[in-house]
């Protein structure tokens, strides 16, 4: 018997085998490989020629002023695009609760970026920021607010905003979709039972709506910063990272120094500091609905 299922087993595993295989081969290989790398002088014209240079190419990118002003655009990024989406999307959540004429169009109104691809989107609010005949300058002076275009994209003081403004109409309808799933899961006994005490609106979201998906909301938060941190594609169908490097976050300067391919090896140092930063983020994440969780239960 014992044979028998040592057999199936084995059968099984060979049935597997080809499919570990390819994703060791598509996901895995090229992670070592590019740890392995950042340690490596390695240039695009031969790639085969491979000199280990120790930390030099992360002391050289972390000497590199460019390098930290994408840092520092990075942080806004996330924290303004993922506090604004956060609250926005919130404010969706709690409208769409209520029932009203013409709900579901407004929803799908609402939820149609999240659909579209980013890259898309950046070519689409590109149109729309235009300096010369974008619809947003249009408006602008119509309601006598400027009097001349505005170069929003080509203008360094306004170019990071500008795509933060695409990303925030993109990513609140994430928000909006699983806030309104979890607010269906909270009993309304909780809710009919605080106005009999006396509670309002306000004490009921409080008391009741926050701290019950309290939890869902910490993930919510950080699985996006995640996923806007290593989120390029808007930045280069809007601006590919100009005007001179103003928009550049760290995963689009990553990928504009890779399509260069002038130093793969300094690339790959710059890939292995973003992966510890998410990897940190991500750390953050588990202990915290850990504490959540055991606070919950205590």
């Amino acid at each position: 018997m014992n044979k028998k299922r040592l057999e199936e087993k084995a059968f099984i595993a060979l049935f597997l085998l080809p499919a570990l295989a390819f994703i060791l081969f598509v996901l895995y290989y090229p992670a070592i490989d590019g740890i392995v790398m950042s340690f490596q002088n390695v240039k695009a014209y031969d790639l085969f020629t491979r000199n280990f240079v120790k930390f030099e190419n992360y002391k050289k990118l972390l000497s590199d002023p460019e390098f930290w002003i994408t840092w520092k655009n990075t942080f806004k990024w996330v924290i303004i695009c993922v506090g604004a989406e956060f609250i926005l999307g919130f404010l969706i959540a709690l409208l769409l609760q209520k029932s009203f004429r013409g709900k579901r169009i407004y929803e799908c109104v609402v939820f149609l970026p999240w659909a579209l691809s980013g890259f898309m989107v950046g070519i689409m609010w590109k149109w729309m920021f235009n300096g010369s005949n974008g619809v947003l300058n249009d408006i602008l002076m119509r309601l006598h607010v400027i009097q001349q275009p505005v170069g929003f994209l080509s203008n360094p003081d306004f170019a990071l905003s500008s795509v933060m403004v695409a990303k925030v109409w993109t990513g609140m309808a994430f928000f909006a979709i699983v806030i309104m799933a979890a607010l269906k899961t909270i009993s309304q006994d909780m809710y009919e039972a605080a106005k009999i005490d006396g509670a309002g609106s306000l004490k009921c979201f409080i008391h009741i709506t926050l701290p019950s998906i309290r939890v869902l909301l910490l993930l919510m938060i950080l699985l996006r910063a995640v996923q806007t941190i290593n989120a390029p594609d808007l930045i280069f169908g809007m601006t590919q990272g100009g005007p001179a490097g103003s928009s550049h976050i760290v995963s689009s300067f990553i990928m504009t120094e890779v399509i260069k391919g002038n130093d793969y090896g300094l690339v790959s140092a710059g890939g292995v500091i973003l992966w510890l930063f998410t990897l940190t983020i991500t750390g953050i994440y588990v202990a915290s609905t850990k504490t959540l969780k055991g606070s919950d239960e205590a």
